[in-house]
């Protein structure tokens, strides 16, 4: 990973902080959600940008990589979503025959 980039992130973290710790400590809460957005969109969007080498010093570049990144964003939303689908399709409610049997086995 490029280390400029790296050092980049680091340095406006640490400039947030500073200026946030002058802030009342009500609004910490609203700081870490847009913090955790900035980051995960920022990783994310270096992730993509590394992995497919687009150029982003022209336009085409930029929207190539505007497409790739929201493309890539939609995939996870939608395995989000698959997931989800199987865990609330899952019988959480019965026991496995095997666990039923050691079970009574291990209470008698």
């Amino acid at each position: 990973m490029n280390w400029g980039l790296i050092i980049v992130i680091a340095v406006v973290v640490v400039i947030i902080f500073v200026i946030m710790k002058f802030k009342e400590l009500r609004h910490k809460a609203g700081f870490l959600v847009v913090l955790f957005l900035l980051l995960f969109l920022g990783l994310t969007f270096a992730n993509i940008y590394f992995k497919s080498n687009v150029d982003i010093k022209t336009f085409d570049g930029v929207m190539t990589a505007g497409k790739l990144y929201f493309s890539w964003l939609g995939q996870v939303a939608n395995n989000i979503g698959d997931v989800t689908g199987y865990v609330i399709n899952q019988d959480w409610g019965s026991v496995p025959e095997v666990l039923s049997a050691t079970n009574s086995s291990a209470i008698k």
